[in-house]
Formats: C-alpha cells, sequence, structure tokens
C-alpha cells in the first residue's frame, strides 16, 4: 500500500536464527485514507489507539467496556461471522493477552489476517505453542521473541508502551520522592511483598494499588519491581508521567530501550533492597540530574513508547500480512497446526489446579483432544 511501511521477519529469517536486536520500528508512516476493520479480541489496551489513528474497532471479551461481552470461552469464528452479519468485514483480527486463559478458540481457521500480542508469556507458556494459530505474533518481551519464533510463525519484538491518556495535561507538584504502584501479594510475583517492605525500612517510599496516573504525577521516582526482570507496563507508565524511573537490570531488552543516567536511573540487581534504597537517596540527592533524567526519559516515551505507536506497528505488520496472503499458507497448514495448538489447550487444563475452576480445566483438555483429533482432517481444497 502507498504510504505504508512493511515490519515484518519472515520464517526463512527464523530458521536461521537471526538474534532480535531491535524493537519493531515505532516511527510508522500508517497509510492515509486507508482505515482498517479491526475485530480486537480479549484486552482491550490498544483499541482507543487504533481508533485514534483513524481504524474502525468492534472488541470482544471480558472486558465491560467490549463491544460484545462474552462469559464464558468462545468460538473466534462465531465472533467473526457475527460481526460479518452486520456489515462489518474485519481486515484483521487482532488477540491482546490480558494476562489470562485463552477465551478464544479456533482463531487459525478465521479467513481473515490475524495477529496475536504476547505480553505475559512469562507465566504463560501456553502462549509458544499457541502462536501456531496466527499469522503474525508480537512479543512484548524480548527475551521470549526468539521462544516463539520456534513455531515458525512470523514474530516482532514489540515492547510494551503507555496510553497516551496518562500524560499530564498539567505540571503539579512532584511532592512524593518515591512511589510505588502495582499489586502486592500475587502468587506470581512472591518477591514483590518483602522486597517493598524492605525498602520501606530503608528509604521513604510510597505504596499503592490501584490508578496510578495522579500519583505518578506527583512523584520525583517511580520504583520498579517485576516479576520476571521484564521491561513491563510501569516502566513506560511512569515516564510518560514524568517521574525518573528506578528498575532493576535484566535481560528482556531493557538496554535497548534505555539508557542508565540518561533516559532512566542506574539500576539496581533484581531483589537487592539495600542497593534499591541507596539508588534512589543517590538520585534524590541530585535535584538536577534527576529532573534530566525525568524529561529525557519521559521525552523518550512521548516520542516511540505511547499505545499510538505500537498500534501503527501492528497495522503495518498486518498490511503486510495482507499483501503476502498469508492466511491462505495458515489455512493450508491447518492439520500441523491444529495439533501443535493442542498442546496449548493441554498446557492451560493441567495448569489449573484450583477446584472452583474444575469445569474450565475439563472443557480445555476436551478441547486439545479435538484439535488433536483433527491433525489427520486434511484441509478443504
Amino acid at each position: 500500500m502507498p504510504g505504508g511501511t512493511k515490519i515484518e521477519m519472515h520464517a526463512a529469517k527464523v530458521r536461521k536464527r537471526e538474534s532480535f536486536t531491535g524493537p519493531a520500528n515505532a516511527r510508522i508512516a500508517v497509510p492515509q485514507g486507508i482505515p482498517m476493520k479491526i475485530l480486537n479480541l480479549d484486552a482491550v489496551n490498544l483499541v482507543p489507539a487504533f481508533r485514534s489513528l483513524g481504524h474502525v474497532v468492534i472488541s470482544a471479551g471480558y472486558q465491560k467496556s467490549c463491544d460484545i461481552c462474552i462469559d464464558r470461552p468462545y468460538n473466534a469464528p462465531a465472533v467473526y461471522d457475527h460481526v460479518c452479519s452486520v456489515g462489518f468485514v474485519p481486515d484483521f483480527v487482532f488477540l491482546c493477552d490480558s494476562g489470562n486463559m485463552p477465551y478464544f478458540h479456533h482463531i487459525e481457521e478465521l479467513p481473515c489476517v490475524s495477529a496475536f500480542y504476547s505480553i505475559d508469556t512469562w507465566c504463560n507458556h501456553w502462549h509458544l505453542p499457541f502462536a501456531n494459530a496466527f499469522d503474525i505474533v508480537f512479543s512484548a518481551q524480548k527475551g521470549y521473541a526468539e521462544a516463539l519464533a520456534e513455531s515458525g510463525v512470523p514474530v516482532l519484538w514489540l515492547p510494551l508502551f503507555a496510553p497516551s491518556s496518562v500524560i499530564p495535561r498539567v505540571e503539579v507538584p512532584r511532592d512524593v520522592p518515591v512511589s510505588f504502584v502495582g499489586t502486592i501479594g500475587h502468587r506470581n510475583n512472591p518477591d514483590r511483598q518483602s522486597f517493598l517492605k524492605q525498602f520501606k525500612e530503608l528509604h521513604p517510599l510510597v505504596t499503592y494499588s490501584g490508578p496510578y496516573a495522579e500519583l505518578y504525577a506527583r512523584s520525583r521516582v517511580v520504583l520498579n519491581q517485576s516479576a520476571c526482570s521484564e521491561v513491563n507496563f510501569r516502566c513506560f507508565e511512569a515516564m510518560a508521567c514524568g517521574a525518573a524511573l528506578l528498575t532493576e537490570r535484566g535481560c528482556m531488552g531493557m538496554e535497548d530501550l534505555f539508557v542508565e543516567g540518561e533516559t532512566i536511573l542506574p539500576g539496581y540487581i533484581r531483589n537487592d533492597r539495600r542497593g534499591a534504597a541507596e539508588a534512589a537517596a543517590r538520585a534524590l540527592a541530585d535535584p538536577a540530574v534527576l529532573a534530566r533524567v525525568a524529561r529525557a526519559g519521559q521525552a523518550l516515551v512521548l516520542e516511540r513508547h505511547l499505545d499510538r505507536h505500537r498500534a501503527a506497528a501492528i497495522v503495518a505488520a498486518a498490511t503486510s500480512c495482507l499483501e503476502e496472503n498469508r492466511p491462505a499458507k495458515r489455512l493450508a497448514e491447518l492439520p500441523r497446526r491444529k495439533c501443535l495448538i493442542s498442546t496449548a489447550y493441554v498446557m492451560v487444563g493441567t495448569d489449573i489446579v484450583d477446584s472452583a475452576l474444575e469445569k474450565h480445566a475439563r472443557y480445555f483438555l476436551d478441547l486439545a483432544a479435538q484439535y488433536y483429533a483433527a491433525r489427520d482432517v486434511a484441509p478443504a481444497a
């Protein structure tokens, strides 16, 4: 399409095991005058950004803000047929990970381009075989991009982002030295509670669980503690709000995105409470340098790491998939792909240990059996 920038990684590159050295380009020329029709499944994080770029979106998922709300796992082609019946024929279907179970199944049968944004790959390893349901996959964490690419599906490293809506419109006094906003006590991050408790014993810290924008806008430093040293939403959100980011050093692409001492504060070793507290104290002791880092970090996020930058990258990649007719390749490989996808549903079903969710476990194990049986069914001519 004229004016569009192709962003792609062919399966040939995956087979050569080329490294994922940089994120998908954030400075993308969006095709002018060619709005896309997008069916968004599951999380709605990027729906406002798609719409702000002029695209038309119908969302379906568990969230109450969705246009189509579901209350149980649902057949994706049925949702597709429903929106088509009211005159909305999607150019592509985009499934955005919500960190939960795979609510939509049989995505691999969709006749249009299908894309998946894998965010919580670190705690949902079923994403790896599930990638076979799509024409293209976006990995939020650099460290998982190559693992996802083992499926042979084109994969792009697409880091997380900040919503444009959180950018402060009015400057307020930064009267909170250090803050942390996030869930405390979740089973997926058992280290957080003790880390924050011991940090507080060494340095003042305001902690909160809930909306973050107002507190971040008042904070001079935002402390980040992640589940597995990933580059999480908090990094981008804090910087977008104008706070200086203090985070642990990791191996998920942090060094490719930010520069310590320039756009983020010098970091600390994971779970080193004393090192983190000392780093915060040093930063606060030099207000001029702290303000410079905060300004540079905010400028970087506003230029490259907002939701609209990610939405543009996804649309550009979907455009490439349309041009190459990747759905035809996927549909021609349905038996093989279904066999691989069955592994994802086995992983989901066996991972559910809560007796209250026993029906869910059985549902996914039955779905896995159906998929595995379909391995011997030849695709339609």
